[in-house]
């Protein structure tokens, strides 16, 4: 963990036995962070700080920058969430999208050439994800990417969140913004093309 990492997570978890173990429904956290409660906060990031860190890695391949990028998504979010709440918050959706920004400006400043890539990606896909993740078990991660790169634009992203982020279908859907039907049939297309592009290979 880097150390802009580790000062973020110490910052969120200050005061963390106020809260207790009383509270841990989503809503309330949320309700909690916007009303400008740090340690709420604090709840969510240590929830949801496992999928942005896999989203930021899966786009840049280093761990050091993936750590800056998952950090400063946090801090966006938790300074946009105190200060325009909305009554109804999909986190995971809206995190993500705040992720999405993060890494778009990271890509435009140029310092992510000079990242050294080193790492392996461990996509850590849950079972809800579907059987396509079987059949992407054997290929290797240099061939993935490779692939990846192929597909479209809106293929790539909804992957890269179901595979890489672990959303859920309703999740990716909000973030996208489009219905989960819509993101099943882009999932279905963006695999089935995936394949087609290792098959190649």
């Amino acid at each position: 963990m880097s150390t802009h990492t580790a000062a973020v997570s110490d910052h969120y978890h200050h005061h963390r036995d106020r809260l207790g173990d009383q509270v841990d429904d989503e809503d309330e956290l949320i309700r909690l962070a916007q009303a400008g409660d740090t340690t709420a906060f604090g709840r969510l990031y240590d929830r949801y700080l496992p999928s942005i860190y896999r989203y930021t890695y899966s786009k840049t391949t280093s761990r050091s920058a993936a750590e800056d990028l998952t950090s400063e998504t946090f801090l966006r979010a938790f300074r946009a969430i105190a200060r325009r709440p909305r009554a109804q918050l999909n986190f995971a959706a809206w995190l993500i999208t705040i992720a999405r920004n993060v890494v778009i400006d990271h890509h435009r400043s140029g310092w992510s050439r000079l990242a050294i890539v080193t790492d392996e990606v461990d996509p850590q896909v849950d079972d809800s994800i579907g059987p396509e993740q079987a059949a992407l078990a054997s290929v290797s991660e240099a061939s993935l990417r490779r692939a990846m790169d192929h597909l479209p634009e809106d293929q790539r992203e909804c992957l890269l969140m179901r595979f890489f982020a672990g959303l859920s279908i309703s999740e990716t859907a909000a973030a996208m913004d489009r219905s989960d039907g819509a993101v099943k049939q882009l999932q279905f297309r963006a695999t089935n093309r995936l394949r087609r592009i290792l098959d190649g290979l």
